[in-house]
Parts: structure tokens; C-alpha cells; sequence
């Protein structure tokens, strides 16, 4: 009877350390006590990795039972790559919150038998399949605590947050296509965004550096950091778009002075009929003269100083990464383009609106403080390097995008209650919830070069000063026509009469010289933006097969051996990992560089094969550029005739003003003071003699000589 007491003591002792986990889990079957044990040290284990407060959080007597899923007796081996729709989708487990019921996989028991050390290794997600497996308890207890929690899930804040837009019959994530997402399931509800979201918060210690901004959210929520002595590091590091290709900038929080919402004003075209939603980050220069140290030293948000760092700033733009170039209205309209999050240089953004496209762009500073400076950086970096979404002009478009990425980065009420479609509507939302003030005057506007293509067009073609004709005139004036033109111009002489008189007429058919010139330029730099966009659109169309012909493999091949030169997507330029990529996993500028060297041949032999392909736009674009060399060839041999008898203009008018006394005083005067030397410039025309036709130094230098 001692015996048998003794026993049954001996077996309460190990059923009380099999159940040491502090978890509200009981087994609804009965297993042996190897197994048990297996279980408990599972739980013990997730119960390790839960935050308190989510533990606190989860319902009384969660009921777990082990059944056989999908037909898998293991998890697979090749989970990472099975993307596959034909093959069988493997279930880990299940929470039945109605039930309070946590049901595994067996095949997820199985690798918890195997233990962590002999798992099979795999590539992504938790590193190997026993992890996957205490990675399924975690994120079926994540969804037992958001159901007993009022489904934190479900909040405009979490949604915001995950990217989770309300249609009409259902909530839909944006993200259609992630470019280096930790697990594709969380794109397929908000409740399943939660879960796994809590699981890599709560699992992985390179979380908070790879999803900085959901880290920030999750920790706010469940109120703890579950490694707070990570060894990780946020690197910052964006892919900024230019014309040479990508390459890695630092987004450093620590030097962001402001952030602006920048808008470009309605182009010609349907795609930008409604101006462009942007966001123009202010960062400071890396350093600066210290002027009580009188040493260089690293950047702080300086001040209004920053404004004037243009070289560092950067532009946050929505995008339709149009893959075939060419927008195509109705495919944009049903959401045929993936819009991505680009990073740009902002004269760049400047170059490209101001000059290319003739339209103003103007820059409106927002009240954000210094955590919500951090927040917005840190959700572009998640935005720039995971988001890839579906590019629709009127539910998707640039302006819903950029205020999407403001909702999702900052805690702020009242969002709810403003659906802007368009840049002019974002503005007006943004003033309404006080991020920006329109009474303020304090924003910064950058014209385009309109104003001077008007004034050049009226010289050189005498066209009306309306920009409208200016536009259709480069748009749609012939090389021929241009040249016929200036031809004209050019056998126009000029008859020898009075000096002044002639110097005037030089200065005019100078300045109408210059005038085609300016034009010309203009022309060349429209045209080959919409030769770039149709050769594009010719090579992607091969690519895909559209057009199957005798060149079609030899322009397969060309993408093939060129694809540093056509890579849509920056992702691609890190190359493991989730999210933020970490340091080592990106490419390096160097690199990038050598690729960019290595791809130059391949690169000429595209550039031949769309001369062959495209030879009549090729021969408009050598028409243009001729056109130029002529008209720049006649402007600089008028300036030549100018500069030479400008200096006997200026000689002869001033001999003739040292010979009255107080002419004679006035040059004396001019030789020690700037206000004299203007007004012997404006007896001499200043027009003629302004400062750009002759400099202060010259000028006095000629005074000085006739004086003597």
C-alpha cells in the first residue's frame, strides 16, 4: 500500500512539472508521459517567447488537440518555395474561438519530437521546421487573445496599420504582390495579419529592424519588448531612383529637419491630369562648419539652413511601375500597373516637372514632432522595400497612396473621415486635420521653365505668350519646319549704321539665336522622353511575346544578359531577409557598380537594336539634335561679332564722355564706387553693357585706360 501511494505521489510530482508552463492550455487527449512532456516543453518554451500582457490576455482553458491536416504527415521540406497553387496547401493548426479550441497539425507534434537540434534547416520564415511548428502556437494563441480582446485586429488603427483597405464587400490588403514579406499569409486577412505580425514580434529579435514601424505599433500594444539587448541594427538604407539606375542612400532620421507634402500641378496627359501627391523629406547636409569650433561636425536638424542643402533631399512617390512604359488607360483604370514606393533625388523630381514637364511644383511644410518625424521614416522604409501594390488612377492613385502611408505611420484621429482621390483633395484633408496650415504662406513653390520656352517661342517663331501653344508646338512642330525657320532667320543682315544702333540689332538677332537654341533643347528633351517610354514599351512587349517575330529571341536575349539595366523590381538588389533588409544582406554601391560596368556592352547592343527597330523615331531625334549644333554654331558666331565690337562700342562712348568735365568726374567716381559704375552703364545703354555682357573688373579696367 506504501508502495502504490509512493507511486502515485511520484506520478502527481511529474504531471505538476509536465504542466509548469504558465499558459491557460490543457490537452483534451490522453497522451503518454514522453509525449506529454514533449507538449509541455513546447508550451514552456512559447509561453517564454509571449509577452506578458498578451498571456494575461488569453481566454481560461484553451482546449489543445493534435489532428491530422491537408493530408501531411510532416511539414514540408520545401515549404519556403511553395507557391505553387496546384500543390495541396499545408495547415499548421487552427483556433476555433467559438470552441476555445487549439487544434495542430500531428505533422507540427512531430517536429516538436524532433526538438530544435536535429530540425530540418530551411531558408526562410523561422529557420527550420521546429521552429515553424512553436511559431503555429504562438500564432494560434495570438488569435485566441485578439478574439478574447475585442479583436485588436479589427481596429481602424491596426488596419491603417497592415495595410488593409474596407471595400465594399470585403477588407482587402493593398499589398497584392510584397516584394519581401516574412510570410504571405498576413496579406489575407487582418486577423491573420495579426497573428503573424505578433508571432515575428514576439519570435524574432531582428523584428523591430526589419518591420521598424509594426514593431512600434505591436510594442505599444502588448506593452513590452521581448529583446530589448537585440544585436540588430535599423540600416536606413533606401534604393533612390535616378537615371543611372539604383543606388543605396542613407535615410538618416537624425538629419531630417522637415518633411513636406510636395504636389507637381496637372499635367497634359490623362495620368496626371490631376497634378501628383509626393513627399519631399528635408534632410540636413552629414556635416557642417562649426563656427565656435571652427570644426566640421556631424548633422542635427540645423534649422532652416537645411532648406538650402537641396543636393541631400529626398521625394517619397507613388509610382505605377509601368513594366510596358507606356501608361495604358484602361489597364490603369482596372489596376493593371504594381505601384511601388520610389525614393528620389529631389532635383531629380525638380528637373523632371519644372523642365521636362513644364509644371510648377510646390513644397508645404507639415507640423510633424520629432517621434512623428521617426514614424513616418520608419513606415517608408517598410513601404519601400515590401509594398507592391495594384496602381488604379482613381481608387489607387498617387494621392491616396501618399496619404495611406501618413495613416499608416502616425497616430492621429479623424482619419476616418477623409477619402481623398486627388492631390488638391489631400491638401485640403491635410489643412482640415492641422497637419499643414494654407493661411500660413509657409509653403515653397518651384515654377516650371514655362515663362522662358514663352519668351523663346515669341523670339524665335513669333508665337503667341500663351503656354498651351508652346506645348502643342513642341509636341507637334516638325524638325524641317523648325529648321525652315531658323534658316530664314539666318539670311537676314544686319546693315552698318550708327554703332549703337548696330550693336542693338547684333544684341536682338543674338538674343532670337538663342531663342531656337532654347527651344530646340526643349524639343530634344520631350522627344526622347516619349522615345525612352515607346522603345520601353517595343522591348517589354517582346519580352512577354506580344510580338513573336524573327528578332523577338534576339531581344530576349539582350533583356537577359542586360538585367541590371531593366530591373523593376530594388528588392531584388538585397538578397535574403524580410522587410528592412539588414546591412549584410545588401548589395553594396561598389557592387552595383561593377554590375552597371559589366552590363555596358550589353547596353550598346540594346541601344543598336532599338536604332534597327525604331529608325524613323531614331532619324527625328538625329534631326533634332542637328538642328541644334546649327543653331548653337550661329549663336556663338554672333556673340563672336558682339564681343568684338562691344569693347570698341564701350572705348568710343567713353572718350566721348571723358572729354566733358562732369562726365569725366562721374568716371573717376565710377573707378572706387558700384553706384557710379551703374550709372555709367546706364549712359552707355545698359542693355548693351549690362553686367553679364561685361564684368565690373573689365569695365573699370577700360575707365582707367581712357582716363590715363
Amino acid at each position: 500500500m506504501k508502495i502504490k501511494t509512493f507511486i502515485v505521489f511520484i506520478n502527481l510530482i511529474i504531471a505538476h512539472s509536465l504542466m509548469a508552463h504558465d499558459l491557460p492550455v490543457k490537452l483534451s487527449q490522453k497522451l503518454d508521459a514522453k509525449n506529454q512532456a514533449i507538449i509541455n516543453k513546447a508550451l514552456d518554451e512559447v509561453s517564454e517567447y509571449l509577452p506578458a500582457k498578451l498571456k494575461a490576455g488569453l481566454p481560461a482553458g484553451i482546449e489543445l488537440r493534435f489532428e491530422k491536416f491537408s493530408g501531411h504527415k510532416k511539414i514540408p521540406e520545401d515549404i519556403c518555395s511553395r507557391s505553387d497553387k496546384d500543390k495541396k496547401p499545408f495547415v499548421y493548426g487552427e483556433y476555433n474561438h467559438l470552441k476555445n479550441r487549439l487544434t495542430l497539425n500531428i505533422a507540427v507534434f512531430r517536429e516538436l519530437a524532433i526538438g530544435q537540434a536535429d530540425s530540418q534547416k530551411i531558408a526562410c520564415q523561422h529557420k527550420s521546421l521546429y521552429g515553424q511548428a512553436i511559431a503555429t502556437i504562438v500564432h494560434e494563441l495570438v488569435h485566441a487573445y485578439d478574439f478574447n480582446n475585442n479583436n485588436p485586429s479589427s481596429s481602424e488603427e491596426f488596419r491603417y496599420r497592415a495595410g488593409f483597405k474596407k471595400g465594399l464587400l470585403k477588407t482587402k490588403n493593398k499589398n497584392s504582390e510584397p516584394m519581401r514579406s516574412a510570410d504571405a499569409y498576413e496579406l489575407s486577412s487582418v486577423t491573420e495579419s495579426f497573428a503573424v505580425n505578433s508571432e515575428y514580434f514576439s519570435m524574432d529579435p531582428e523584428f523591430a529592424c526589419r518591420k521598424p514601424a509594426m514593431f512600434d505599433y505591436l510594442k505599444k500594444i502588448f506593452e513590452a519588448d521581448p529583446f530589448p539587448n537585440r544585436s540588430c541594427q535599423l540600416s536606413n538604407i533606401v534604393m533612390m531612383s535616378t537615371p543611372a539606375g539604383y543606388f543605396p542612400m542613407k535615410l538618416d532620421p537624425q538629419r531630417v529637419y522637415r518633411i513636406d507634402y510636395l504636389m507637381a500641378s496637372p499635367g497634359r496627359e490623362l495620368s496626371s491630369g490631376f497634378g501628383h501627391s509626393m513627399f519631399r523629406i528635408v534632410l540636413c547636409a552629414p556635416e557642417r562648419m562649426d563656427v565656435i569650433s571652427n570644426k566640421m561636425i556631424k548633422a542635427t536638424p540645423w534649422g532652416p539652413k537645411c532648406l538650402e542643402d537641396r543636393l541631400y533631399h529626398m521625394v517619397v512617390s507613388y509610382r505605377a511601375n509601368v513594366e510596358d512604359a507606356t501608361l495604358n488607360y484602361f489597364k490603369g483604370i482596372l489596376g493593371g500597373y504594381p505601384s511601388m514606393l520610389f525614393i528620389l533625388n529631389f532635383a531629380d523630381v525638380l528637373d523632371e516637372y519644372n523642365r521636362d514637364e513644364l509644371r510648377d511644383v510646390v513644397s508645404y511644410p507639415l507640423k510633424l514632432n520629432t517621434k512623428e518625424k521617426t514614424d513616418f521614416i520608419n513606415k517608408v522604409l517598410e513601404e519601400h522595400w515590401n509594398y507592391r501594390g495594384s496602381y488604379k488612377f482613381v481608387t489607387n492613385n498617387c494621392a491616396v497612396e501618399s496619404f495611406d502611408l501618413l495613416k499608416s505611420a502616425l497616430d492621429r484621429s479623424g482619419y476616418s473621415d477623409v477619402h481623398s482621390v486627388t492631390p488638391r483633395g489631400v491638401l485640403q484633408d491635410l489643412d482640415q486635420l492641422e497637419f499643414l496650415s494654407l493661411k500660413s504662406g509657409a509653403q515653397e513653390s518651384f515654377k516650371a521653365k514655362t515663362d522662358q520656352l514663352i519668351l523663346a517661342y515669341k523670339s524665335a517663331y513669333g508665337g503667341s505668350e500663351n503656354k498651351k501653344a508652346v506645348l502643342n508646338f513642341i509636341k507637334g512642330s516638325s524638325s524641317d519646319e523648325r529648321l525652315g525657320k531658323f534658316n530664314q532667320f539666318a539670311k537676314i543682315k544686319i546693315e552698318s549704321q550708327d554703332l549703337h544702333t548696330e550693336m542693338s540689332l547684333i544684341k536682338s538677332s543674338l538674343v532670337k539665336a538663342s531663342s531656337f537654341s532654347v527651344m530646340e533643347q526643349q524639343i530634344l528633351r520631350t522627344r526622347t522622353s516619349e522615345f525612352r517610354k515607346k522603345a520601353a514599351e517595343l522591348f517589354m512587349d517582346y519580352k512577354s511575346g506580344k510580338n513573336d517575330d524573327a528578332k523577338s529571341e534576339r531581344i530576349k536575349k539582350l533583356m537577359e544578359e542586360s538585367d541590371i539595366a531593366f530591373k523593376q523590381n530594388f528588392s531584388d538588389l538585397a538578397s535574403t531577409g524580410y522587410g528592412v533588409p539588414l546591412i549584410n544582406e545588401m548589395q553594396n554601391r561598389t557592387e552595383m557598380e561593377q554590375k552597371i560596368e559589366q552590363s555596358k556592352d550589353s547596353i550598346a547592343n540594346i541601344e543598336a537594336a532599338i536604332k534597327e527597330l525604331m529608325p524613323a523615331e531614331v532619324a527625328v531625334l538625329k534631326a533634332i539634335s542637328s538642328n541644334i549644333s546649327l543653331f548653337n554654331q550661329k549663336s556663338l558666331a554672333i556673340r563672336k561679332i558682339y564681343r568684338s565690337k562691344l569693347e570698341h562700342y564701350i572705348r568710343e562712348v567713353l572718350l566721348n564722355l571723358s572729354r566733358e568735365d562732369s562726365s569725366r568726374t562721374l568716371l573717376i567716381h565710377s573707378l572706387s564706387s558700384s553706384e557710379g559704375l551703374n550709372k555709367v552703364r546706364e549712359l552707355m545703354d545698359r542693355d548693351l553693357v549690362g553686367e553679364q555682357e561685361i564684368l565690373d573688373s573689365k569695365l573699370r579696367k577700360l575707365i582707367e585706360e581712357i582716363l590715363n
